[in-house]
């Protein structure tokens, strides 16, 4: 696949290179924060200033990914979040601290349903095998990223790996530059869709199971939401272990995310009823992941259960991408994208906030088990919808229905 197609093996490079970036630079934000506003308020808002974008812009952003140039749009968010994440290796105080981390979520805003409208144009036939490596890029710089942030700060302090990511995006952005991303083949062959973001998502939610999946994505969100705030509590405090546990913990969450994605990818193409039988399966062992992560008794059965965890929520992440690639024509992909991430980021903002409440009210394991429970009922809604229906004819991957991008 990679050695026969140029273009594709430019983007997949940019992207795993940045991805390994943005793990660093991710620990090297907080680090900062920490060292110089000192309180959690801060932190709060430097993280929200990452996904915030998201649900703010994130559906306009889609209406641009299917009317403007996508690589344009690529280049062009790679270029804003370089400056952003060079303008940190400098910022000391408050507003510029919070402002270039907003200007970097702006351009991750951007980037998203540019770059994955455009990868089933540029990979073609191997659109699948293509989504999986993307993934697979992606958990992997968030797995690697912070543990060569950790050799930076030791040798370098923290300007160091903000540099480096700011870099990243700039090799990405030059990379990218140079990758022709061509109008699908064969767009003449079908019908005219209005470029509004209303008329791109009545296409797209028109494909069996699309709507469901979009919905179940939100609320998996909501979700992971409460995952996140319950594992320094689970480990440290449920389970009465230290930060190294919890450290364990992530570490293991994070390898059965990256296990996941290898293993779709060296599956290579699979039929539509294979994605959707992943996809609920998927959905299902999430449920139990979270379920068995409620109730264990000590560190190492937790480790285990986010092991599950991980690997189950980045095999639903990339069974749902390859789903709607498969039925959704790439015409409207970059609005439903974007609408996605606008949903996806609203989600994880409820679940945030939720679990500062759950916990406070009912505990760890109440919290955790309630996120299980929203998990069960996605379960249950998408073996109602997306296993029932029955693919409408789509054209062939790489193709759309009207010269965009």
């Amino acid at each position: 696949m990679l050695r026969s197609n140029r273009s594709l093996r430019r983007l997949l490079g940019s992207w795993a290179q940045s991805c390994v970036g943005t793990g660093v630079g991710y620990v090297a934000l907080l680090v900062l924060t920490i060292r110089y506003l000192h309180t959690s308020w801060a932190i709060s808002a430097v993280l929200l200033a990452d996904f915030v974008p998201w649900i703010a812009l994130g559906a306009w952003f889609g209406v641009c990914a299917d009317r403007y140039s996508k690589r344009t749009l690529i280049v062009v968010s790679n270029v804003l979040q370089a400056g952003a994440w060079g303008g940190l290796t400098v910022a000391h105080t408050l507003v510029p601290i919070l402002g270039l981390a907003l200007l970097a979520g702006v351009g991750n805003a951007m980037l998203r349903p540019a770059l994955r409208s455009a990868l089933p144009i540029i990979a073609g036939e191997a659109t699948q095998t293509a989504v999986a490596w993307y993934d697979t890029c992606r958990w992997v710089g968030l797995t690697a990223g912070p543990l060569a942030a950790a050799v930076l700060f030791a040798v370098s302090g923290v300007g160091v790996p903000l540099a480096l990511n700011g870099l990243s995006f700039l090799v990405a952005a030059v990379v990218m530059a140079g990758v022709r991303v061509d109008s699908p083949p064969h767009a003449e062959e079908h019908g005219h869709i209005g470029s509004g973001l209303r008329a791109g998502l009545a296409v797209a939610f028109s494909a069996p199971g699309i709507a469901a999946v979009i919905g179940c994505a939100a609320a998996q969100f909501i979700s992971g939401g409460l995952l996140n705030v319950c594992e320094p509590l689970l480990a440290t405090k449920v389970l009465r272990g230290s930060s190294s546990d919890y450290a364990l913990l992530v570490a293991c969450y994070g390898i059965g995310m990256v296990t996941a994605t290898l293993f779709v990818a060296r599956r290579g193409r699979a039929s539509a009823a294979t994605l959707v039988r992943r996809y609920l399966d998927a959905l299902t062992l999430i449920a139990v992941g979270m379920f068995a992560s409620a109730i264990v008794g000590s560190v190492p059965p937790a480790t285990v259960a986010f092991a599950v965890t991980g690997y189950a929520n980045a095999l639903l992440l990339v069974s749902a991408t390859q789903l709607i690639q498969l039925r959704v024509p790439i015409a409207v992909q970059g609005r439903l994208f974007g609408a996605k991430d606008m949903l996806e980021g609203a989600g994880f903002l409820l679940g945030l906030l939720g679990a500062g409440a759950l916990v406070a009210a009912a505990g760890v394991r109440v919290t955790l088990a309630a996120g299980a429970g929203i998990c069960g009922v996605c379960a249950l809604t998408a073996i109602a919808t997306v296993r029932l229906g029955r693919a409408a004819p789509v054209p062939p991957q790489g193709a759309g229905l009207e010269p965009l991008g």
